[in-house]
């Protein structure tokens, strides 16, 4: 959910980032998509500063198509078959197929700052600064195993991706971590040193 204002203005199925740290605003559809399915998510993507893409079984017509090309939405086609499944294996199918396109796109969700406790980061900067799985358990003065059961514990919550990947896939996701959080912690630096220069302004003022 998207609140702008204190206001929930509306919804994103999926925001996920690339390897070179493009930001992706995603939307599912279960069916085709016409203009206005390509303006929602246009617009929504504007409004998050991300670019639009969309997840569908196609194009309705051909001014729809144009549309997109014009507004350059990305939009991946899934095959009509799926329609011939039950909605549970609708679902299987769509997630594992989303979770296929994203990785062929090196798309991967973000987690939440609040998510990565300082053991976790520990782990991370020590996966983004090796050259191997090997070499990261020794910066971390660990066995491989044991670095490994905890990075099965960063996927299971969500803060690595699920799906397995190769070593360096993950030390890039890593460093997209780092980069990306290095940036949040600045933001907030820059934001509490404006919040005190406002108080100190205010006693200043105050007679």
């Amino acid at each position: 959910r998207i609140v702008l204002d204190q206001a929930e203005v509306f919804e994103v199925d999926i925001i996920a980032q690339d390897e070179e740290g493009e930001k992706y605003c995603v939307e599912v559809k279960s069916g085709r998509v016409g203009v206005s399915d390509i303006r929602q998510v246009y617009a929504n993507s504007k409004i998050l500063d991300m670019k639009p893409m969309l997840v569908c079984k196609g194009f309705a017509d051909e001014a729809a198509e144009a549309v997109a090309r014009e507004l350059d939405v990305r939009v991946i086609s899934l095959s009509d078959y799926y329609v011939l499944l039950e909605p549970e294996e609708l679902e299987i199918v769509v997630r594992t197929a989303l979770q296929d396109v994203f990785e062929e796109y090196g798309l991967f969700p973000i987690p939440q700052f609040e998510e990565i406790g300082e053991r976790d980061w520990r782990i991370i900067e020590a996966i983004a600064k090796a050259e191997s799985f090997d070499e990261a358990a020794k910066y971390l003065n660990l066995e491989a195993d044991e670095l490994g059961k905890m990075v099965g514990d960063l996927r299971r919550r969500g803060v690595f991706p699920r799906r397995g990947q190769s070593f360096d896939d993950l030390k890039r996701f890593s460093l997209q971590l780092i980069q990306r959080y290095s940036i949040v912690r600045k933001l907030e630096e820059i934001e509490n040193r404006l919040k005190r220069i406002e108080e100190r302004l205010r006693e200043i003022e105050e007679p």
